[in-house]
């Protein structure tokens, strides 16, 4: 039995998300995933963590301030790019510009990380090649050419 591509209405002039679009909502949601996973098990593991970062020689309010600031980053940006996913594949274009902000920052703060801690982490190699992955396809022609308004 052969396929038969399914008739689409004669009204109909959206045209079907191409796959770079598909790839920028899947690599963003992954983002978004990643980084508010991990700020989840750090939220959960804080105790174990403060207590770490008290021996190595913080006080208690440095050490919970450490905690704070290391998740608040993370956050923002898990949650801009779950927001940036969701806009995306709803077809609306500040999901683009949103997305590839979120992407640079990510960039630019993983390669600081990673120059500052004087080396590279799986983890860390991992956000940037994501992160540079979602950028190249929001910025990619067919996502484009998909979010522009049309012309009538």
């Amino acid at each position: 039995m052969p396929a038969s591509p399914s008739p689409r209405p004669a009204g109909d002039a959206s045209p079907q998300m191409p796959v770079s679009a598909r790839v920028a909502v899947a690599l963003l949601a992954t983002l978004a995933v990643l980084l508010l996973l991990y700020v989840v098990i750090t939220w959960l593991g804080r105790d174990g963590l403060l207590e770490v970062l008290t021996e190595a020689g913080l006080t208690r309010a440095e050490a919970e301030q450490y905690v704070i600031v290391n998740t608040a980053a993370p956050a923002v940006l898990g949650l801009v790019f779950a927001v940036s996913a969701w806009a995306l594949g709803s077809r609306r274009s500040w999901g683009r510009w949103t997305g590839v902000a979120a992407a640079a920052v990510l960039g630019l703060l993983v390669l600081s990380t990673m120059v500052t801690a004087g080396g590279i982490t799986v983890i860390s190699l991992l956000l940037l090649v994501l992160s540079i992955a979602a950028a190249t396809s929001l910025l990619a022609q067919p996502t484009r050419e998909w979010l522009a308004p049309a012309r009538g």
